[in-house]
């Protein structure tokens, strides 16, 4: 089955992303090799211009097509919970994904700070139409690695989980790997991605997968994250 990437910092030059267009090209040929020919290009909606998205997609397709790598490229963005009040309906929805009617943002779980004013930004997110799908929350100390109540409370609103590969393979650490394996255990909706950044932090699903497997995660579960969920949420989209 083709892979589906949907956070995935690709575009050249918007944020703590590839720096270059050399490297975004670079980045979506790993891609590649592990079996993604789909990917949302996800830069931080607060580094970048939502206006100028779309076009800047554009151009990375066109400079992919020219290289020949057979990669989509969606348009979207990773949103932070302050970015949801100053974000118009318009904005919102260069960013989101999937159908007419079952839209979602991927929103970024806090690093700092208190869960209230992420809990409020999902809420609003729902009151404005839009589905959620949270950003690495194994990450998130304010959401205790994935957790806190407010967490159960999203899955209950029909939320989403978007763990990272690098947590799976220990990149950030003990703690946030045991708490990535945990959520992959679980029962909770769940999906994989890889949210590369550069060199450094590269396409990693097959290496996530491995460590899954390694870890005795259910293999319907690693299979359900990496290669039926993503391409699910993108087809189906989440209710609002």
């Amino acid at each position: 089955m083709t892979r589906a990437e949907l956070h995935f910092h690709l575009l050249p030059g918007v944020d703590d992303g590839p720096g270059t267009l050399e490297e975004s090209l670079e980045l979506a040929q790993l891609a590649l090799y592990e079996g993604t020919v789909t990917i949302v290009a996800t830069p931080h909606v607060c580094d970048v211009d939502v206006e100028e998205l779309e076009q800047r997609v554009a151009e990375l397709r066109d400079a992919m097509a020219t290289a020949r790598l057979a990669t989509e490229v969606l348009c979207g963005g990773e949103v932070a919970a302050s970015d949801v009040p100053r974000l118009s309906d318009a904005q919102l929805e260069i960013v989101a994904q999937g159908p007419l009617g079952r839209r979602w943002v991927l929103l970024e779980a806090p690093h700092h700070g208190s869960p209230d004013e992420f809990s409020a930004a999902a809420q609003e997110l729902r009151a404005r139409g839009f589905g959620v799908v949270v950003a690495h929350p194994e990450r998130s100390a304010p959401l205790a690695h994935g957790r806190a109540d407010v967490l159960a409370s999203e899955i209950e609103a029909g939320s989403c989980l978007q763990v990272n590969g690098l947590a799976v393979t220990g990149g950030y650490g003990a703690t946030v790997k045991t708490a990535a394996l945990e959520l992959l255990s679980r029962d909770d909706p769940v999906v994989l991605s890889s949210d590369a950044h550069s060199r450094n932090r590269p396409p990693c699903l097959k290496d996530a997968a491995y460590e899954a497997r390694r870890a005795r995660v259910d293999p319907r579960r690693i299979r359900a994250a990496i290669d039926h969920g993503p391409r699910r949420l993108l087809a189906s989209g989440l209710p609002a």
